[in-house]
């Protein structure tokens, strides 16, 4: 449940089961425009816990293994979190772990501005280009349980910062 409580807080409208979002606005227009995303949780997911409680976490997957091609997929942490610490922890062992499975790039999209210079200023991330937000269905699955939810993101946004980092010359700091 943990982990569901911190896609919340990421901005994820969570559909159906023990986790309603209140705060959504009833008159919203949600679209899905291209597909519907699979998030394996069990997979390459890295947890920040403190004293048994999540504090947030991360997951990664290949986009093209064969060519050491590798993408984000999320990072999510607490708000109260925030400021410990957690995210760059959090993104320091997902490279490490990308490149130790023979990644030599990583991808990542974002819409967050905030989010893009934290990318770019900490972890050598270059921006390639600008792609459309096509909103999707995301399918999450963590244990024995499953989530659906549709990421609320900016709605004054269009669209998406293309980040790359090259994890052969990462240093890991």
């Amino acid at each position: 449940d943990a982990v569901f409580a911190c896609l919340r807080t990421y901005g994820f409208y969570l559909l159906g089961g023990p986790f309603p979002d209140p705060d959504f606005p009833a008159d919203a227009v949600l679209s899905v425009r291209n597909a519907v995303s699979e998030f394996d949780l069990r997979e390459r997911c890295w947890l920040a816990e403190r004293d048994g409680q999540i504090l947030g976490f991360c997951s990664w997957d290949w986009l093209d293994q064969g060519k050491g091609s590798a993408k984000t997929l999320l990072i999510v942490v607490l708000p109260a979190a925030r400021s410990l610490g957690v995210g760059s922890a959090l993104q320091r062992r997902r490279m490490e772990e990308m490149r130790d499975q023979g990644a030599r790039e990583v991808h990542t999209w974002s819409d967050d501005p905030k989010a893009i210079a934290w990318y770019k200023d900490h972890f050598g991330y270059v921006e390639v280009g600008r792609e459309p937000l096509l909103h999707c269905l995301h399918h999450f699955r963590w244990g024995e349980r499953s989530a659906w939810g549709i990421h609320r993101g900016f709605r004054e946004r269009d669209e998406l910062a293309h980040l790359v980092a090259d994890l052969t010359s990462w240093k890991g700091e």
